[in-house]
């Protein structure tokens, strides 16, 4: 299809479909002169859905200048890099002014929850479903330590959430009580989901307690987590939401058992992969 630049009416632009395997992603991408640094993090989650299939063709150009240099398009170029023996169908379009490049990725990006409600999936607060699956899916993967803690990428929360429409409904039920636990309420929501795989019953009243502070006594696991999380917020530490996880999970661990304390630390040197609690 060629078309016809009206700003420049001498100069066609054209498009085309073209499978492109990792080596001419390669090579498109050495006519990449001036373009944002690239975010390794949007790159992990290209190559994640295209090697687990879930990438399909959607129409987004990759997009070249008059003279060939590439305008948008280079963190699915890098993906497509790293695959083997693979190709991928893209939109190409040649042939456009390189002033254009300004007003390229400039519309507002659909986040997890738009399209987990695209997808026909319901919620009453389906922000923060989306953003607790996340949190979820990267600690049930191991990746709470690794380099990929970025890389869920939106097409893998719906397909998580669309084979797994159970946990949805119980991270929907957490949702009103995670917003007052005093963590990130994604981190809140998500732990409140893993407990309850473990003991429902056990978990809605830990996070009752958990919410309430009714009755505890002064050596209760739970207290102690109220108050560490209370002194981290009061002295606003910015606390990841691995280490939130950690306190959370050694708390109920604690609480399951019977076990007294009166204060909840992370373990000298911080948590790690050796000494992260696993809730039981």
């Amino acid at each position: 299809m060629h078309l016809v630049d009206p700003e420049q009416p001498d100069t066609p632009m054209s498009s085309q479909v073209i499978h492109v395997d990792s080596a001419l992603a390669r090579n498109w991408l050495e006519r990449n002169p001036n373009n944002r640094p690239i975010r390794q993090s949007r790159v992990q989650q290209y190559y994640d859905d295209m090697v687990s299939g879930r990438w399909l063709f959607n129409g987004e150009a990759i997009k070249f200048g008059p003279d060939g240099e590439l305008l948008d398009g280079q963190h699915r170029l890098h993906a497509i890099a790293r695959t083997s023996g693979m190709s991928f169908a893209l939109l190409v379009v040649r042939g456009l002014s390189p002033d254009t490049q300004v007003t390229m990725d400039q519309g507002a990006r659909r986040t997890p929850s738009d399209q987990l409600t695209i997808s026909g999936i319901t919620s009453h607060n389906m922000t923060l479903v989306a953003a607790a699956l996340r949190v979820y899916m990267v600690w049930l993967e191991g990746n709470l330590f690794g380099d990929n803690r970025a890389s869920i990428s939106t097409t893998k929360v719906v397909e998580f959430a669309t084979a797994y429409p159970e946990l949805v409904a119980i991270t929907d039920r957490f949702t009103g009580v995670a917003k007052r636990l005093k963590a990130r309420p994604a981190v809140a929501c998500a732990v409140a989901v893993r407990l309850a795989e473990i003991d429902a019953a056990a978990a809605n009243e830990f996070v009752r307690l958990w919410d309430s502070g009714a009755g505890l006594q002064f050596d209760s696991p739970i207290l102690a987590l109220r108050e560490r999380l209370d002194s981290l917020r009061s002295t606003r530490v910015r606390t990841s939401d691995r280490d939130q996880i950690g306190l959370i999970v050694s708390a109920w661990n604690l609480w399951r058992r019977g076990r007294a304390v009166t204060k909840l630390q992370r373990p000298k040197g911080g948590f790690t992969a050796e000494n992260f609690p696993e809730p039981k």
